[in-house]
């Protein structure tokens, strides 16, 4: 149940303006996935169907954050696949500092299976050791146990990984592009993969839930990024799924 305190567990819960909780005193991952959004348009043609939707500063925010921003989000669904973009503007005379992310949720078969692909060569910081930073020397990524890591962007431009049933799958469940702007330049995109396993599974999302999820997010994340006075910062990620079915269901974001 919505309650303007904690995020509803799935989809894409938007973090902004901080990951984790480097300030105590602002709620975990920040305020944009508690708040209430408002819905700007809805429209639906032959080709595709886009909402978008915006929250902006106000009393409540700025009781956590002080920074004056405009967010909105947009969702353009075609039969082949699904955009989401983040934009992040500054409305100050002065510049602040932010994260951003979509936290998104996608369905998988079993996590204990899965493998994702596209990521090796990256350095990453493993929050589940503690924020060591390794690289990743594998060409599929397993999750066996509760993994946390953010693949630091390393190079500007997007980037696709490849999310698989099992190692020996070559279609992939899905196919996400992730990119990342600040003031209409492309930046390195940091990519989070995350599952919480049992012992890390929140109260809102009791075992066995974690079984049939992976999470794979764009962001802003592995530093602070700084956002000229009155520029805009975007985040963007197309998800397109296998058009096979599973057990009756088609691959989709929880």
């Amino acid at each position: 149940i919505f309650d303007g305190k904690k995020a509803i567990r799935g989809g894409v819960p938007v973090v902004f303006p901080q990951f984790g909780q480097p300030d105590k005193a602002m709620p975990q991952h920040g305020f944009a996935r508690s708040s209430l959004w408002t819905l700007l348009s809805v429209s639906d043609s032959a080709d595709a169907s886009v909402a978008v939707l915006e929250l902006t500063a106000s009393e409540a925010t700025r009781e956590k954050w002080p920074g004056a921003f405009a967010l909105q989000f947009q969702a353009h669904l075609t039969a082949a696949n699904l955009k989401m973009t983040l934009s992040i503007k500054n409305v100050m005379d002065a510049p602040f500092s932010f994260h951003a992310l979509l936290h998104t949720y996608l369905k998988i078969p079993d996590v204990g299976r899965v493998s994702i692909r596209g990521l090796k060569g990256r350095q990453y910081i493993n929050k589940v050791e503690e924020g060591v930073i390794a690289e990743e020397n594998q060409d599929q990524i397993i999750l066996p146990s509760f993994t946390d890591r953010v693949y630091i962007g390393d190079e500007d431009g997007a980037k696709t990984v490849t999310v698989h049933a099992d190692l020996t799958e070559e279609q992939p469940l899905f196919e996400v592009t992730n990119e990342a702007r600040i003031a209409g330049e492309l930046k390195p995109c940091d990519i989070v993969v995350w599952n919480p396993y049992e012992v890390a599974s929140p109260g809102d999302l009791p075992p066995p839930a974690f079984k049939n999820f992976v999470c794979v997010e764009p962001g802003l994340v592995a530093a602070f990024s700084d956002l000229p006075a009155q520029a805009t910062a975007e985040l963007s990620q197309i998800i397109k799924p296998r058009p096979a079915k599973q057990n009756g269901q088609c691959c989709c974001c929880c």
